[in-house]
């Protein structure tokens, strides 16, 4: 039947019925498949599934969220340009922590930032709930689907398997771009499989454009490798399929255009505020970074084969000791709803393979479909081996939440490193009198910006700070900077009035920590060698 729009008769899926029937996977199906888990209806409502993925994502995904530890590196990329949004009004250039145009990253998540702290004020706990509650929305997403093609309690089981996992853990409670973005990729697959699941290929139009609306916001998000994900996907399961009928169903409507305009508008208007220097930036950080000539260069495949299995736990050792099952159900003729599944984790990992540059964390908007996957594994050693897996499965269910509350609550704040550097820009920039500008030097991409307490400017080039004690005239000009500014050639003859300095630990030795203070004269010597060492010192290359 393939190429045919109409569902499978034999050995399809039906929401009432369970993921197969027939001859095929009842020999899969021991007895007692009926069996439900313990304290779980026999038959729970859709409502009650939500319910229940909700209630235990909420509990770990929540808890501690804003006091666990201070912002990273990372999450202040996107924060930043979310304050800079609110303070300048620039929804669509932000400046990051210069006086430069920030659009390195699409601002979908610092939009929703902003949002937040229009209402609530900055916070750690307001930075991370977008990707808290993107996290929460993806276990419930993988729970519908797997309602709409298996049993209600292999939705459930998906849905707690999703939170429970790894990588939900550790990004679900970062106010990085990577889990909305997986929460938009999973739902955009998600309206392909209600409609090719049960064996159609064709997609109507609201469907489409649907489809299409979600991948433009993915692109939003974190920008073109969202339609890689997604295309390599279709392209996958077209083979899986022997048809060209899926990847024209896609391309060929007029749903399209949803894409474009969600996708393409803010690359427009960005292009028209900045002109080609938006060029050179998405040149720079797309181009540049799949070719390897990117800052941080080319790393090998094993990047992902060493760490998708950790990200992916508990449900990668699922996956293994299931791998039987797994295969004799993939294998089934009319097993479209797990084919495309298996084909949005390997057809999806292509681009990231393509890629000279890679980092574990890209991997993340291939995972969910396993959690499905995984979650009927466990369906079917609770079917094969009765109590024995209730108990082993309920202790895990159970156990995850209590770890992850420990290492939130008790583990990652004593562990936080960044917390004495944080105390102290707060403390020290606050005492900036009102009315004068602080300048940060050599910071480039730093978890400290969002932290100070003063106007500040930051300064990425050596120059642009020299013009800006040229224009002082000899007033004083208040810095914060690495000691190794300080220390550096340029800056021999600079005359410096030290306000406070961060106490130098292990982590941070002496020439790295943090000091405020006031140039009250001498000059900055630039020239190539002072300038490339101020830029060593410092880690102003790109990217870094």
């Amino acid at each position: 039947m393939d190429g045919s729009d109409a569902p499978s008769s034999t050995g399809g899926f039906s929401p009432n019925r369970g993921p197969m029937c027939g001859s095929d996977t009842q020999s899969l199906a021991p007895r007692g498949s009926d069996a439900p888990l313990p304290g779980l209806p026999r038959k729970p409502s859709r409502g009650s599934i939500v319910l229940r993925v909700v209630g235990y994502a909420a509990l770990i995904f929540l808890p501690f969220l804003g006091s666990g530890r201070t912002l990273t590196q990372h999450e202040v990329i996107v924060a930043q340009p979310a304050l800079n949004m609110l303070e300048d009004g620039n929804w669509i250039v932000p400046r990051y922590h210069s006086d430069e145009p920030w659009v390195d990253k699409p601002p979908l998540v610092s939009w929703a930032d902003a949002v937040l702290f229009s209402l609530m004020g900055f916070s750690e706990w307001a930075a991370r709930l977008p990707a808290a509650l993107s996290a929460i929305g993806l276990c419930v997403l993988i729970a519908l689907v797997a309602w709409r093609f298996a049993d209600p309690q292999t939705a459930l089981l998906a849905g707690l398997v999703q939170a429970s996992c790894v990588y939900a853990f550790n990004h679900g409670r970062l106010g990085e771009i990577d889990m909305p973005f997986a929460l938009l990729i999973a739902a955009a697959h998600a309206v392909l499989l209600l409609r090719w699941g049960d064996g159609r290929t064709d997609l109507p139009l609201p469907s489409a454009a649907l489809f299409h609306t979600l991948a433009g916001l993915a692109v939003l998000a974190k920008g073109p490798l969202a339609p890689a994900f997604i295309g390599c996907t279709v392209l996958g399961f077209c083979a899986a399929r022997r048809s060209w009928r899926p990847l024209r169903s896609v391309l060929l409507t007029p749903a399209v255009l949803c894409f474009i305009v969600a996708a393409g508008w803010w690359y427009l208007a960005a292009y028209a505020q900045i002109g080609d220097l938006a060029l050179e930036r998405w040149s720079y950080t797309y181009v540049n970074r799949i070719a390897g000539e990117h800052v941080q260069g080319r790393q090998s495949a094993l990047v992902y084969v060493l760490n998708i299995p950790w990200l992916l736990a508990p449900a990668s050792i699922i996956l293994l000791i299931g791998a039987p099952i797994v295969a004799k159900r993939v294998a089934l003729p009319q097993n479209h709803f797990e084919r495309y599944l298996w084909c949005w984790f390997f057809f999806g990992m292509a681009p990231l393979l393509v890629s000279a540059f890679k980092a574990k964390h890209y991997a993340i908007p291939l995972l969910p479909p396993l959690s499905i996957l995984a979650a009927m594994v466990i369906r079917a050693h609770l079917s094969a081996w009765g109590v024995h897996a209730r108990r082993l499965y309920a202790a895990l269910f159970v156990g995850v939440p209590i770890a992850t509350l420990i290492v939130s609550g008790f583990v990652m704040p004593r562990r936080d490193h960044r917390r004495e550097t944080v105390e102290f820009i707060s403390d020290a920039t606050s005492r900036v009198p009102a009315g004068e500008t602080l300048y940060t030097l050599g910071l480039a991409q730093s978890s400290v910006f969002p932290y100070i307490r003063c106007h500040w400017r930051g300064i990425n080039r050596p120059g642009e700070f020299a013009e800006v004690l040229d224009r002082a005239d000899g007033r004083p000009v208040w810095v914060l900077t690495p000691r190794a500014f300080l220390l550096a050639k340029a800056a021999a003859e600079l005359q410096f009035e030290e306000i406070g300095t961060e106490r130098a630990r292990k982590r941070y030795p002496a020439t790295e920590v943090h000091v405020l203070g006031r140039i009250v004269g001498g000059r900055l010597i630039l020239n190539d060698e002072t300038e490339r060492e101020l830029n060593d010192l410092a880690g102003l290359s790109r990217g870094r």
